[in-house]
């Protein structure tokens, strides 16, 4: 039987899409008190991780449906650093622009429910130039393989970041799990971050 338990530990022989829909019906299980004071938690992680590092280009993401992170983290980051985010092409592949605040924001394309800010783009290389990575994820397991939406733009992208960039992913309680069915283009994270758990670096 597929599922995620309580204490954060993957359960049965699951396929990729078995673990997704797990992780997607957990997080629909948390209510939106719950998915705000998580969010703020881990902003505030993220932030004295920024503080800490000094980290001077951050690329982050702006949340889609119950994704961890606020778009007042990305306000928050922006005064510190220079702050860019993603949107998918029609290769599926990431390009960036830089986060302006939230009343900048447009449709990725048209009819898509994804968002962009409308100044230019930066290219898909532009990764490269960040010190800090924040990406989207399902699950992590403790070993830094990620389990994201299926899409593979992240996978498309993050081979092109910095080697000393720290790539970390953004995580409910209990989205980090023991282990993950791995490919060979699948690309693992350095750290997480958790409400209850802060900044966790991972062996990768």
């Amino acid at each position: 039987m597929s599922g995620i338990q309580g204490d954060g530990l993957v359960t049965g022989n699951q396929a990729k899409p078995d673990l997704r829909r797990a992780a997607l019906d957990h997080r629909a299980g948390l209510s939106p008190g719950e998915r705000a004071a998580q969010s703020t938690a881990i902003a505030d992680a993220v932030w004295a991780q920024v503080l800490a590092t000094s980290a001077q280009v951050v690329a982050a993401y702006i949340p889609f449906a119950s994704e961890p992170g606020s778009t007042a983290l990305l306000d928050r980051l922006s005064g510190r650093a220079t702050v860019v985010v993603p949107f998918a092409g029609a290769d599926g592949d990431l390009d960036w622009v830089a986060w302006t605040g939230a009343d900048d924001l447009v449709p990725a394309r048209p009819g898509s429910r994804l968002l962009r800010p409308i100044g230019p783009t930066l290219g898909a290389r532009f990764i490269a130039d960040a010190d800090l990575l924040l990406v989207p994820a399902l699950l992590v397991a403790r070993d830094g393989a990620r389990l994201g939406r299926g899409g593979g733009s992240y996978d498309r992208a993050l081979p092109r970041a910095g080697r000393a960039a720290a790539i970390a992913a953004l995580l409910f309680d209990g989205e980090l799990v023991e282990q993950l069915p791995v490919d060979d283009w699948d690309v693992p994270v350095s750290a997480v971050v958790t409400a209850g758990g802060g900044w966790t670096d991972l062996s990768r």
